[in-house]
């Protein structure tokens, strides 16, 4: 998304609307449903459009143990961290719930198409295997320019009534138009690699059985070119994850810590990348933080940058 388009902002707008589910949807019958009313909804909205303020929520929800560690095996993290949750995994519990409500009335773009660009999960303290959790999604509001629009939404994980994570998810939607010229950029200064992280085939299938992610360019070669990729991508979040086990191994994330990341290029499985790191001062609260890269090994593409900032 190119930085200098002109922006229009479409902020949802109340009385709240809550609509409770009882268990976490089937992303088959998402898919299946996404495809059937995507002819009869756009890919953009009018500058002027009023979206009602809504939330998705799931209460009661018991996380598992054996899927939690399976997940922390496919995303490199270490095998048991004293009962906790990998501060990544929390935003794998709204995948179907997300999935519901891009197929929901009360969402007004196609819900085909949508590409994740931007991921943010803040935890206020570590959560258990062992706690019940309430869900919350909520439809943050729109970023419209030339080239699309952009989606995001507020994922709240609370426990015993107290919000204990809180995530924000980006989704831009293309509007079909060329993107303007711009200026070339300047020559990127990549930060210090340290670990090379492979990318091996399967990881898409992988990372999906722990997620339940199933989105088809990310699982077979065949079924990523109907959607016009060449081989299978790795999931973006995989990535993420795979990033903050790394991280997690170096600096130990028991404690409040933010991050926030956006996802650039795909990887296109198998690959080798790089994982480069570096720490430094926010410069506007001057809390520590480590920015981050991952990078093709080869050509030095970027696959996401981001930062993490603790408390």
């Amino acid at each position: 998304m190119e930085q200098d388009q002109p922006v229009i902002r479409i902020t949802p707008a109340g009385p709240e609307t809550s609509v409770q589910i009882k268990k976490t949807p089937r992303m088959g019958l998402v898919f299946l449903k996404a495809l059937l009313i995507a002819p009869f909804r756009p890919n953009t909205l009018a500058d002027n459009a009023t979206v009602p303020l809504t939330r998705i929520l799931l209460q009661g929800f018991q996380p598992d143990p054996a899927l939690i560690s399976r997940y922390r095996t496919i995303c490199g993290f270490k095998e048991n961290n004293n009962g906790t949750i990998p501060i990544t995994y929390l935003q794998t519990l709204f995948i179907g719930i997300l999935g519901k409500f891009i197929i929901s009335p009360f969402f007004p773009l196609k819900p085909t198409g949508l590409i994740q660009v931007f991921q943010s999960f803040e935890q206020k303290r570590p959560v258990n295997t062992g706690e019940t959790l309430d869900l919350a999604c909520i439809l943050s509001g729109f970023t419209k320019k030339e080239t699309g629009i952009e989606t995001r939404f507020i994922l709240e994980v609370s426990s015993g009534g107290e919000i204990v994570w809180q995530g924000i998810s980006g989704f831009f939607t293309r509007s079909g138009a060329k993107k303007a010229p711009s200026a070339p950029k300047p020559d990127e200064i990549f930060l210090e690699q340290r670990e090379t992280i492979p990318v091996p085939s399967g990881t898409g299938l992988r990372y999906a059985a722990v997620s339940g992610d199933y989105n088809p360019h990310h699982l077979y070669t065949l079924t990523a070119r109907l959607f016009g990729f060449k081989t299978a991508i790795a999931h973006g979040m995989w990535s993420l994850a795979r990033v903050t086990a790394s991280l997690d191994r170096e600096f130990d994330l028991q404690g409040p810590a933010l991050i926030e990341a956006s996802f650039k290029l795909p990887v296109f499985m198998p690959a080798v990348t790089t994982l480069g790191w570096e720490q430094a001062s926010d410069e506007e609260t001057g809390r520590p933080q480590v920015r981050f890269e991952l990078r093709d090994q080869q050509k030095g593409l970027p696959h996401l940058k981001g930062r993490l900032l603790f408390s």
